[in-house]
């Protein structure tokens, strides 16, 4: 299911309530039932503390989905829910119920379904929001009383608020659901998905379109809401194969757009197909190489694929939780932790995150919101200036250096808070080099050092199709988030001749090595992605995702390692496959 708050322009302020858009719908029955309940809510008390902060969010979803292989369509769905988000904090917002272990423990019986009915039935709305405010109140409950015997059982290095403030803020955006046009869709995965009939190297292939037409909304006790049109089309071509070693190849193209009508024209898309069908022909002749360790050129959209994974995914930072002394939780640091005010790039290198950007060149940009999960208004942030880490994307919840959010609380997180994730993320060069120069300097290092070769990488696999084995594989690395490995990557002779290599990932590679930047380019690539917080941001994944789009330049890296992928390989198929065409 997807949840990213969407598509608004700014209107008016008051003192102190900001009002975006049009005034709050009278004749949405969904509005005014989570409104009247959140009435009913604030009289919440048993023998306990009473709830100092009630929150109601509910996403209304109408997803279409239709995938082909081979020319033959192999499913097709259409699914409509509404699925319901209760949060409730007692205490105080110094100390409340969340960020303990035990946060989202309940161990009475659920009365409350998982999803709410799909008729406006404001009878029916208001008894479900009832039950899950009840059993949301009495998991509060229990989780605080847990929470106060493990404070009063271990020492606080750092205390800080379980809450921050927030200015109230009410946004309502028309909402327009558009007739979907299902035949065309299911003839375009059939065109699509029917080409790879001809590469008889081609073991597995699929084109996917899905439609996603949604509804978000939001109603705090503090006086906050919003409902707002929450869009997502993805239209995704993935093919793999066999190299004659047993190794599985795999190439793909995602397309990703607020409204289908963002999609390319089919002629596109057949030739991307064709292209990941070569690359995959292409891969089964390459050479594996042990190891390498020297300077890599991230040619094109690799180099914002690299800084989404290096940068963008290290800028939020996970709070410990609370825990008893029996239970310890060992979590590893991220990256950049406890780096603000030091430098983690090149000085001419800076970074902004600014989700208010609708488009830039005319490319529409994926991470444009108006308002975040949790109903704070964002605005430009600058995340590094001069090479220097000024600060992370944050929540209501409070972490060492941010005490209050910055309107980046995109998706539901663990023990009652939200997850803080990138919107559209900007890097720049204030010393900006041509592609040529970038190309002409890396095959220079390669000379100096009397290496045989360079590396140049053109595509990572992320956001990431491997399968369960490769992703356990990625575990073992020693790694707090270890980078995806790369998808197409060639040797680069000092002639400037290249030759495709397989079968390798970095070794080592971490947020570390962006201080090692020797040229960005003066050509910036616009990359799209759904963050879904997924090793890898895995494709597969399911649940909420969080669309984001990066705007970032080439890179040249002094000097990075790469190692074979280790693991023994299965034998190919004795038998060859049975050929599609004539």
């Amino acid at each position: 299911m997807k949840h990213v708050t969407n598509r608004l322009a700014l209107g008016c302020m008051a003192a102190a309530v900001v009002c975006l858009g049009q005034q709050a719908p009278e004749n949405d029955i969904v509005f005014k039932a989570m409104k009247d309940e959140m009435a009913r809510g604030r009289q919440l008390r048993v023998v306990g503390d009473p709830p100092y902060f009630i929150e109601y969010a509910l996403d209304d979803s109408d997803l279409f989905t239709v995938s082909a292989t081979y020319g033959a369509l192999v499913t097709e769905s259409h699914n409509r829910l509404r699925h319901p988000r209760v949060r409730i904090r007692v205490g105080d917002p110094k100390l409340d119920n969340s960020n303990h272990i035990f946060s989202e423990m309940y161990r009475g019986t659920r009365y409350d379904p998982g999803q709410f009915s799909l008729d406006d039935n404001y009878d029916s709305l208001r008894l479900e929001l009832w039950l899950a405010t009840d059993r949301v109140y009495k998991q509060a409950l229990e989780a605080f009383a847990r929470k106060k015997a493990s404070l009063r059982n271990i020492n606080v290095a750092e205390e800080l608020p379980d809450m921050g403030v927030a200015p109230v803020v009410n946004l309502f955006a028309p909402v327009v659901r558009k007739p979907l046009d299902a035949a065309s869709y299911r003839a375009r995965v059939k065109e699509v998905s029917g080409l790879f009939s001809a590469y008889p190297q081609i073991l597995n292939s699929e084109a996917t379109a899905s439609i996603t037409q949604g509804v978000s909304y939001l109603v705090n006790s503090e006086g906050s809401s919003y409902r707002v049109q929450d869009n997502l089309a993805v239209f995704r071509v993935r093919a793999t194969g066999l190299a004659p070693d047993g190794t599985q190849l795999r190439d793909y193209v995602q397309y990703l757009a607020l409204e289908p009508e963002g999609f390319p024209a089919t002629d596109t898309v057949k030739s991307a197909a064709v292209r990941i069908a070569e690359n995959i022909d292409q891969l089964a002749k390459a050479p594996t190489i042990d190891n390498y360790s020297g300077p890599m050129l991230f040619e094109g959209v690799a180099g914002p694929q690299l800084l989404a994974q290096l940068l963008g995914r290290n800028l939020n930072i996970f709070r410990r939780p609370v825990s008893d002394p029996e239970r310890p939780i060992n979590l590893p640091a991220g990256d950049l932790e406890g780096r603000i005010g030091s430098r983690i790039m090149p000085e001419w290198m800076d970074a902004v995150d600014d989700p208010t950007q609708k488009s830039w060149r005319g490319t529409p940009l994926l991470g444009y919101y108006p308002i975040d999960s949790e109903g704070v208004v964002p605005k430009p942030l600058p995340v590094v200036e001069k090479g220097v880490l000024k600060t992370f994307y944050s929540t209501r919840q409070p972490i060492r250096g941010v005490p209050a959010s910055n309107g980046h609380a995109r998706l539901p997180g663990a023990l009652g808070n939200y997850s803080a994730l990138a919107g559209n993320l900007f890097i720049s060069s204030s010393q900006p080099t041509s592609n040529a120069d970038m190309k002409k300097r890396f095959l220079e290092i390669v000379k100096q050092r009397n290496l045989p070769y360079g590396v140049l990488v053109r595509k990572l696999d992320f956001p990431s199709t491997a399968g369960l084995d490769e992703l356990r594989r990625f575990a073992g690395q020693q790694q707090a988030k270890p980078v995806s490995r790369p998808l197409l990557i060639y040797k680069v002779f000092p002639d400037g001749r290249e030759e495709m290599i397989r079968g390798v990932r970095f070794r080592g590679l971490s947020a570390r090595a962006m201080k090692d930047i020797q040229a960005a380019s003066d050509e910036v690539y616009v990359f799209h992605y759904l963050e879904n917080q997924a090793p890898f941001a895995h494709m597969d994944a399911g649940g909420y995702v969080a669309a984001t789009s990066v705007v970032a330049p080439a890179l040249l890296i002094d000097d990075l390692e790469l190692e074979k992928i280790p693991g023994e390989q299965p034998k190919p198929p004795l038998v060859p496959p049975p050929p599609l065409t004539k």
